[in-house]
């Protein structure tokens, strides 16, 4: 499994004090999380999952925690989910066909 890193992110020139980037090791950022500040929610962590298309993207790709470490959990575990989903499924698996072994028996 490929880890995460998780960077503080800015909005042009104020810098949000609860606003994280979660990025890939490759640098695509991945995921988000951020305190909610109002309402209902206010005080809990928003997280929210960024890659994956079609089928993937039909499961749960964000939510609300009580803290921010339960809500970059949640990223990060989406993460490993779609790492391990094959590419024609939306997910992060290689598209690449690996090639097959010959049944054959040669004779030299």
């Amino acid at each position: 499994m490929d880890n995460i890193v998780w960077q503080k992110t800015s909005v042009g020139a104020k810098e949000p004090s609860h606003e994280f980037t979660a990025i890939a090791p490759n640098g695509i950022d991945v995921g988000r999380i951020y305190r909610i500040d109002g309402g209902l929610l206010k005080g809990r962590w928003r997280w929210i999952f960024l890659l994956g298309h079609s089928q993937f993207r039909q499961g749960i790709m964000s939510g609300d925690q009580a803290s921010k470490q339960r809500a970059a959990n949640e990223v990060r575990k989406t993460y490993e989910r779609y790492l391990e989903t094959p590419g024609c499924a939306g997910g992060g698996q290689s598209r690449i066909l690996l090639k097959k072994q010959s049944n054959q028996i040669r004779v030299v």
